[in-house]
């Protein structure tokens, strides 16, 4: 599921298609999050919250946060299906990390509540499993706010990451929550940490970021076991990588984002754009391609050879070409009515009959120079 709103807020099964309004609170909400199991939607209202049951929209209970007016910040998370983890930020720097836990079908209270002393600019980075919150200001000068859940003594402590300097303002968590990933404008770097461990699992080099997705674990026919989205700023296109070796996997079309994201289970990435709207593609093998018509750009390469969709290889890109080869996303050329262009490729070489494109005169001559050689070194 997605949720949005325009005039009502709508849940969208991103496998069917179907949508369903909630009907209900045409406000804007300040955040929202889904349960563990799926079946509850949790939205933030100024200081109320509401959270409804999925199967069952017209089941929902509500409770009030604190009155105050000058709330900046609300961003929420189910710790579990009966917890919800609640972070406030208001105007004179101070904040609010709190639990509410359910008691029963009817009623919420508050179990823990943690004052945190930050910036006044400070923005909160609540993981989506709700056990990891951290807290960047804007200036960099600005300290970074670390807290982990501790299981044992039922409390938030503060924690520090590995190379933790290269956390800053855009960094993303995958949708369980256990990695974030952060483009590091420093040293032009992508970087991927354990939310557990806080350990650096992966770092590697790419041209100018502007949007990361992370993916969960991955379903056993996927490119990989974990994946992260990036979509280069100044190129059209998104590119998949396996996020524990930074090796390319494949290659989408992809225009100018607002947001790009996983959906939870993994077998999708959505990405929405203010020109274009929401784009969603299958990543399943058995389906690769955008479940809204548009084309997967790049299959995958296996030593260079990029593959079709029955395995068999379409042709060999060289190495100083395949972080950048883009394919046009239109199926179809109609020609003018005066004015055509026509190519002849019926002497050309696809697929595997690309090596008869070989001048074998050449090659021969290089055996014999290599031979020739070969007998003076002896």
């Amino acid at each position: 599921m997605i949720a949005t709103q325009s005039s009502n807020i709508e849940l969208l099964n991103t496998t069917t298609g179907e949508v369903l309004n909630l009907g209900m609170y045409n406000k804007p909400f300040w955040d929202t999050a889904f349960s563990p199991d799926e079946d509850q939607v949790v939205f933030l209202f100024d200081a109320l919250v509401i959270i409804c049951d999925i199967m069952y929209p017209e089941k929902r209970i509500s409770f009030d946060l604190q009155p105050r007016e000058d709330v900046r910040i609300r961003k929420v998370a189910f710790q579990t299906c009966n917890d919800l983890v609640i972070c406030t930020i208001f105007d004179d720097g101070s904040g609010l990390l709190q639990i509410w836990h359910r008691q029963d079908p009817a009623g919420f209270e508050c179990s823990y509540s943690l004052d945190l002393n930050i910036d006044k600019y400070s923005y909160p980075f609540l993981a989506p499993d709700g056990l990891t919150v951290i807290i960047i200001s804007p200036f960099r000068s600005s300290p970074i706010t670390r807290y982990s859940w501790n299981h044992g003594t039922t409390q938030f402590d503060p924690v520090h990451f590995e190379d933790e300097a290269h956390i800053t303002w855009r960094f993303q968590y995958s949708p369980d929550g256990k990695l974030l990933a952060h483009w590091s404008v420093d040293d032009s770097h992508v970087r991927v940490w354990d939310t557990r461990t806080r350990q650096l699992i992966s770092k590697f080099p790419t041209s100018e970021v502007d949007a990361v997705a992370l993916s969960p674990a991955l379903i056993d026919h996927s490119l990989a076991n974990r994946l992260i989205a990036l979509r280069f700023k100044h190129e059209n296109a998104i590119r998949l990588f396996d996020a524990y070796t930074g090796h390319l996997q494949a290659q989408i079309l992809g225009q100018a984002l607002a947001s790009l994201t996983f959906i939870r289970d993994g077998t999708k990435l959505a990405y929405h754009s203010f020109d274009f709207g929401l784009r969603i593609w299958d990543l399943t093998a058995e389906h690769w391609n955008s479940t809204d018509g548009y084309e997967h750009m790049l299959q995958g390469m296996t030593d260079g050879w990029v593959m079709s969709r029955d395995d068999e290889p379409l042709f060999w890109v060289p190495v100083e070409h395949r972080g950048y080869l883009c394919v046009p996303s239109f199926k179809v050329v109609i020609e003018g009515s005066q004015i055509s262009t026509k190519l002849d490729i019926s002497n050309s070489r696809f697929g595997t009959r690309w090596a008869e494109c070989i001048d074998k005169e050449w090659l021969r001559e290089l055996e014999q120079k290599e031979k020739e050689v070969g007998n003076l070194l002896e």
